[in-house]
């Protein structure tokens, strides 16, 4: 039969358990709401930019725009031709006459082929 400073000594262990139990609870229930709360804010900040995005968006259709505006312009001079060599020397621009000979010399080994 146990005595009487055992039971004590076991209802204080279960007393303090359930206290602690209880603690823990509590923390892990509050952390649980600062985290919903977190989230919830995210996700508010979420919509107001896909928001924002959406009436960027149609701004730019109801403009004709079909540029996005971080897009370059492209160069209206066309294609830059200038070449720099590691030594420094610039190379000039082959003439017209060049090019089309070099068009033909590639296009001939394609016909026999």
């Amino acid at each position: 039969m146990p005595t009487q400073g055992n039971s004590s000594s076991l209802e204080d262990l279960i007393k303090q358990l359930a206290a602690n139990n209880l603690e823990f609870q509590q923390s892990v229930s509050s952390s649980n709401m600062q985290f919903q709360q977190n989230m919830t804010a995210t996700i508010q900040d979420l919509q107001t930019q896909i928001g924002q995005l959406a009436d960027t968006m149609s701004h730019l259709q109801s403009t004709g725009s079909s540029n996005l505006p971080s897009q370059t312009i492209p160069n209206p001079r066309g294609n830059a031709s200038a070449v720099n060599l590691r030594s420094g020397k610039k190379l000039s621009q082959p003439a017209l006459q060049q090019l089309s000979r070099s068009a033909e010399a590639t296009s001939e080994p394609d016909a026999n082929s």
